[in-house]
């Protein structure tokens, strides 16, 4: 049944002024209701109360059972249209993901819109997935300014790595302990095998009472990375895949770190290319401080500032060559990459040859 093909009680009412020659005027005096009211009732906007079934009982002589039996009946075809109607809405904003989330064994496969729609919303463990959108808003603060942004697809990255990071069990974390072992950490920038790297950077992080997920990104997200405590004790941090490059992934974990770090423990970063202005001025200062923090921390523990400095002077008198590149990374210990893609941020040289020729990219 459809909602032109549902007809409310008030059309029985209708039915019933029109035998009496009763107007509506007439029977708002007689419910002493107003008229406004009273055409509520009539078109279906206003449900029939006990009181006001009472009522019709006296002036029509039909019993106030009826009345409540089609009020009951109505409003609960009604609810089951909605419900219906909510489904077909869901299931078109979500239908995408969820393939996506079969392709990675998260949900069952299945071409039942109820099923999928209900095996989406007890993965994401929301009530529904207007819900999803809200928790959104209410953790992030702001959105993507980047093309078909999708904020459910975000949402689903989040949670695959929240349900993960529930499944491991870690001592309490130690600020002091994971500091002594960033040497070791960034030497795991200079291994051949990326995949053993991230194995290693995901140990070494654990026995710090850090939990460290990776995990390829969801189409339309723009995300590199997240960090937020899961409790008062538990530090997560979760890295894309996002543009496949080998020192943005190193950048974006140590800019993660440094959030854990130097950052607030109530507040979650979510670290997206573009991110628009938040309303609240107050909100958006204090995350730019949080972000600023986080990249500092980033840029100073991958390539030292001093050293850094000393190296763009070399870089001028010298003009840009691969040896000076890979010497100087030598020097601080570093991948090659790291020192390119920091030159290429800080001089906008997106498109130089010399640079572009240290890319390595990483498969998740």
């Amino acid at each position: 049944m459809n909602r032109e093909d549902l007809v409310c009680p008030g059309e029985t009412i209708k039915e019933l002024l029109e035998v009496c020659n009763y107007t509506q005027q007439d029977l708002a005096n007689k419910l002493c209701m107003e008229l406004k009211t009273t055409n509520e009732i009539l078109n279906g906007k206003a449900p029939i109360t006990i009181e006001t079934a009472i009522k019709l009982e006296k002036i029509f002589d039909v019993d106030a059972l009826f009345w409540c039996n089609l009020e009951f009946n109505y409003r609960k075809k009604l609810k089951e249209i909605e419900e219906r109607e909510k489904i077909e809405k869901d299931y078109l904003r979500i239908k995408n993901v969820y393939k996506e989330m079969v392709n990675r064994n998260l949900v069952e496969e299945t071409k039942d819109k109820y099923q999928i729609v209900d095996n989406f919303i007890k993965f994401m463990e929301v009530t529904s997935v207007d819900n999803l959108e809200q928790e959104y808003y209410n953790v992030a603060c702001r959105k993507a300014n980047t093309k078909n942004f999708d904020i459910i697809n975000l949402m689903v990255w989040v949670q695959i790595g929240l349900k993960k990071a529930r499944e491991i069990e870690i001592e309490e974390f130690n600020k002091e302990k994971i500091l002594s072992r960033i040497s070791e950490i960034r030497e795991l920038t200079l291994l051949n095998d990326q995949f053993e790297a991230r194995n290693q950077l995901i140990k070494i992080c654990n026995e710090c009472g850090i939990i460290v997920n990776f995990e390829k990104s969801m189409p339309n997200t723009a995300i590199y990375g997240i960090a937020k405590w899961l409790n008062a004790k538990t530090p997560f941090i979760q890295i894309s895949d996002r543009g496949k490059a080998k020192d943005t992934f190193w950048f974006s974990f140590m800019h993660e770190l440094g959030h854990i770090i130097k950052g607030r423990k109530k507040m979650i970063f979510l670290d997206m290319d573009n991110n628009e202005i938040s309303d609240d001025k107050e909100l958006q200062f204090l995350r730019d401080v949080e972000e600023a923090k986080a990249d500092k921390f980033s840029m100073d523990i991958l390539i030292p500032e001093k050293e850094y400095n000393e190296f763009l002077n070399i870089v001028e008198e010298n003009n840009l060559n691969k040896k000076d590149i890979i010497d100087f990374s030598n020097k601080i210990n570093i991948s090659t990459c790291i020192v390119a893609g920091r030159l290429k941020h800080d001089k906008e040289m997106y498109d130089n040859k010399v640079l572009n020729s240290f890319n390595e990219q990483i498969q998740f």
